[in-house]
């Protein structure tokens, strides 16, 4: 496994991990725009968690591999394509146009598609209590959405490698 960090040689901020061969419990759903995955606990509840992706994608099974696991403690998990079908970065890419990459993709630029998604778990799923957790790029969305919506009533920032305010100096 080739972990690197932030300060490293190689700007890579993000562990992929080790679960490539992992499915996930949950389903693909189509939320208005975009692409959601969802997986719900196996009995009734009005506790919400939205899992918000890092770089790699709403689709790696690391992140899949988290939202099952906040069902399995009573949560509907929701994991929203916040690039909105967009590519995802990848470890093989040329790390110098990274900053290119990330220009379409600002974690402060997914007002329309957290509308969305609370939309729908509050329509959908009955959610009442709603929190977010966020893994590195997903850390930054989610100190972003956790300040502008009353609903979150519980941010978690897993590795944000760049602080809320640095965002806003570099116009994300």
């Amino acid at each position: 496994r080739d972990q690197c960090m932030a300060n490293e040689a190689k700007p890579c901020p993000c562990d992929i991990g080790d679960r490539s061969d992992y499915g996930g419990l949950g389903q693909e759903v189509q939320i208005e725009h975009f692409k959601a995955y969802v997986v719900k606990p196996s009995g009734a509840s009005d506790k919400a968690v939205i899992v918000i992706q890092d770089i790699f994608g709403w689709e790696l099974p690391n992140t899949r591999y988290m939202a099952d696991m906040l069902a399995a403690n009573g949560y509907t998990a929701v994991c929203p394509d916040f690039f909105v079908g967009k590519e995802p970065w990848s470890p093989t890419k040329d790390w110098s146009t990274f900053q290119d990459w990330l220009k379409d993709k600002k974690p402060t630029d997914i007002n329309r598609e957290v509308d969305a998604v609370l939309k729908y778990l509050k329509e959908q799923c009955g959610a009442k209590r709603i929190g977010t957790v966020g893994f590195c790029w997903g850390g930054v969305a989610t100190h972003y959405i956790s300040l502008l919506y009353p609903e979150i009533k519980a941010g978690v920032s897993k590795e944000p490698h760049i602080s809320y305010k640095r965002s806003k100096q570099l116009n994300w």
